[in-house]
């Protein structure tokens, strides 16, 4: 296993290349720094086989890391909506072992 952790800045989103035999396991989302110091709600979102789906929101004061349990073995792309500050994305990655039938 090897530590896995991007940053998403503002308005940007971040595709995610795995490579051949690997998988991500996708842990916890976090909201950076608080540029303005104003409040607001943070989606963070997922796009995966053309669909894009909200992993979690976040809110900058009240619950700003959110921790989950996923794992992923193809290319997906990260974004969110927050406009005030970047957000974080951890997890690590492993080899994909191969199912033995």
């Amino acid at each position: 296993m090897e530590y896995w952790g991007v940053e998403v800045k503002t308005g940007q989103s971040l595709d995610v290349k795995l490579g051949e035999g690997k998988i991500l396991h996708l842990s916890q989302v976090s909201c950076g720094e608080n540029k303005n110091y104003s409040y607001e709600q943070v989606c963070a979102f997922i796009t995966i086989n053309g669909k894009r789906l909200v992993l979690g929101t976040l809110h900058s004061d009240k619950m700003p890391q959110l921790k989950f349990d996923l794992a992923f073995d193809r290319d997906f792309q990260l974004s969110h909506n927050w406009q005030t500050g970047s957000v974080f994305f951890h997890g690590y990655t492993a080899k994909k072992i191969a199912s033995r039938m």
